[in-house]
């Protein structure tokens, strides 16, 4: 046994396969690649007498990062990147790990150290991009559903174009239920806020298409 800031950790007592299997439980719990703090917040939940330390992966696996290597191979992360793709039908973003992904966005560009580089490993083309046109339609679909509306629609006054605010409003809510993409991929891309879209620029462009 060894010690590590006055508590003791038993290194001897957990298989390397025991340990891996602890991050996976642990990961299960939280949804993404654990953290030191997320492992001491699972064990604080559990018997902490024979829960593994963090200091236990270190001084097994040599350090924090490797540990997190041998529980979740890179071709795991990979393979989750096309599960969450073949839920979607379509190429994930960034945006939709946080609701239907096990690994966060984070994890991602701390492993393969970009989000472009991940999308490569798993053999997604990461150039192809949503086409501006196809996002400003998307809106306008949503915002032209029947029976939908957000706080600043009315039946007889929709899709809201603000007056004095000079940008057309739409809930975040009501991208997040009937969107095709991550409502973040909308305000990533035409600009806008989280209490409404789309900026003036992004107006003409949606009177273009009306027409």
């Amino acid at each position: 046994m060894g010690t590590h800031d006055g508590e003791t950790t038993h290194t001897r007592g957990y298989t390397e396969t025991a340990l891996i299997e602890h991050l996976r439980a642990v990961n299960n719990t939280c949804q993404k690649i654990p953290t030191i703090t997320n492992l001491k917040e699972y064990n604080d939940e559990h018997d902490p007498e024979i829960s593994p330390h963090p200091q236990t992966y270190i001084s097994r696996f040599g350090n924090w990062t490797t540990a997190l290597e041998a529980a979740f191979p890179d071709a795991e992360l990979c393979r989750e990147l096309w599960r969450v793709a073949n839920q979607l039908d379509r190429r994930p973003y960034q945006d939709d790990l946080d609701e239907h992904s096990r690994f966060d966005s984070r994890a991602y560009q701390q492993r393969f150290g970009s989000w472009e580089a991940a999308l490569e490993t798993a053999e997604f083309d990461p150039s192809v991009r949503v086409p501006e046109d196809f996002l400003i339609a998307d809106l306008w679909r949503v915002a032209l559903l029947d029976e939908t509306y957000s706080e600043t629609e009315s039946k007889t006054d929709k899709p809201v174009f603000s007056a004095t605010d000079d940008w057309w409003s739409l809930s975040v809510e009501k991208l997040q239920q009937h969107g095709t993409y991550s409502y973040q991929t909308y305000i990533r891309r035409l600009g806008g806020s989280r209490g409404g879209l789309v900026g003036s620029e992004q107006q003409v462009g949606l009177w273009r298409f009306e027409d």
